[in-house]
């Protein structure tokens, strides 16, 4: 199936197929906590989903923003892997110059990784393997030198040092109480030489 796949920029055909494959990608985060705190980190999680979602969102309500987020400018990009004929959009990953999401930094030599998600259904074939090298491609063109990425999904973390080659290099907690510093592992800070 790898050679069937096929990465191309957003288009705005797509954007309620990756609104939806993302949404749906986020449940595999539940597997950062012990299964007796999932509930209340889901919650969480599903907290700061519904922000990106909202109309003012990155993502906003069915993708509504996705193409004004990382459309159309020169220091960001997302890319979808699609399948078949007509194109069944199967994975999705943003690219942008600078490890901040949402403020430019046209002048970084960092490209960032965002919104990497692909279709449950098919994992396993190469598909993320496919974005994330387009997505270095893209900054690599752009001027970039460096390749940085946040999760805290530990199976995102460990296809990104396993399969890709990045490196844990920082960490930080998004839920201040110490009890949830206990509870709920921090966020990795990954990144990875592309020049």
């Amino acid at each position: 199936m790898k050679s069937d796949i096929i990465i191309r920029k957003l288009r705005a055909e797509d954007k309620a197929d990756v609104c939806r494959i993302w949404v749906n990608g986020l449940s595999q985060s539940k597997l950062a906590v012990h299964w007796l705190f999932r509930p209340w980190f889901m919650k969480k999680m599903n907290e700061m989903r519904d922000v990106s979602l909202s109309e003012a969102g990155d993502i906003g309500p069915n993708g509504k923003n996705l193409l004004q987020t990382y459309g159309g400018m020169d220091d960001r990009c997302m890319f979808v892997a699609c399948l078949g004929s007509p194109q069944v959009i199967v994975g999705c990953c943003a690219v942008k110059k600078g490890m901040d999401e949402m403020k430019p930094e046209p002048e970084s030599q960092i490209g960032s990784i965002w919104r990497m998600s692909v279709d449950e259904n098919f994992r396993g074939h190469g598909t993320a393997t496919e974005l994330m090298a387009a997505c270095e491609n893209w900054s690599r063109e752009a001027g970039c030198t460096k390749m940085g990425l946040y999760t805290i999904n530990p199976v995102a973390a460990n296809f990104y040092v396993k399969r890709m080659g990045y490196n844990a290099v920082d960490h930080f907690h998004v839920f201040n109480s110490a009890i949830a510093k206990l509870l709920v592992p921090p966020v990795g800070k990954y990144e990875k030489a592309i020049s």
